[in-house]
């Protein structure tokens, strides 16, 4: 007949391995796991700003509405550039023969992808035909998301939108 016996095993220092020294490890292996994840967790509520588009639940009841006004700006064929050119931030439209369209109100909204801490509204000046101007825009390099909207001359009726994307070096 074959007997078995239990024996603690010796660790490297001769002493042995017991019950207690295991469940520290344990304690020890799963403290680390969830002291990392409580930092990620924290990096991860506090770095992200939240919804990109607010009232996107009611957008989306309102989005037959949506495409109705993309399919009426469509028609328009208006085509629109925006850049920046000597420090200042440039828009020009152009109906859809190409003519310079000008007396329209024009507003933007200037932002980072990542971050809302340098998102700003900033309002176009009339230039020339058809050109709008922000004097001295001046960006920090990287990139940044454009949002333009086009109002009638009394600033009343939302004509026009667009969305660019300027990368400052």
């Amino acid at each position: 007949m074959i007997q078995a016996s239990s024996v603690a095993s010796p660790d490297t220092n001769g002493k042995p391995l017991k019950g207690w020294h295991v469940l520290l490890i344990m304690l020890g292996f799963f403290g680390v796991i969830f002291a990392v994840n409580g930092v990620f967790l924290y990096h991860a509520i506090t770095s992200f700003p939240g919804e990109d588009v607010k009232k996107s639940y009611v957008q989306g009841l309102n989005y037959n509405d949506t495409l109705a006004a993309r399919a009426a700006q469509a028609e328009l064929g208006w085509t629109a550039e925006a850049g920046l050119q000597n420090g200042d931030l440039i828009f020009r439209l152009q109906d859809a023969e190409g003519a310079p369209l000008s007396n329209l109100a024009v507003i933007g909204e200037i932002r980072r992808r990542a971050t809302r801490d340098a998102d700003r509204s900033v309002v176009f000046q009339a230039n020339a035909a058809g050109e709008y101007v922000v004097p001295s825009a001046a960006l920090e390099p990287g990139q940044w998301a454009l949002r333009i909207s086009v109002y009638d001359a009394a600033g009343e009726t939302l004509l026009f939108n667009v969305d660019k994307t300027i990368i400052v070096s």
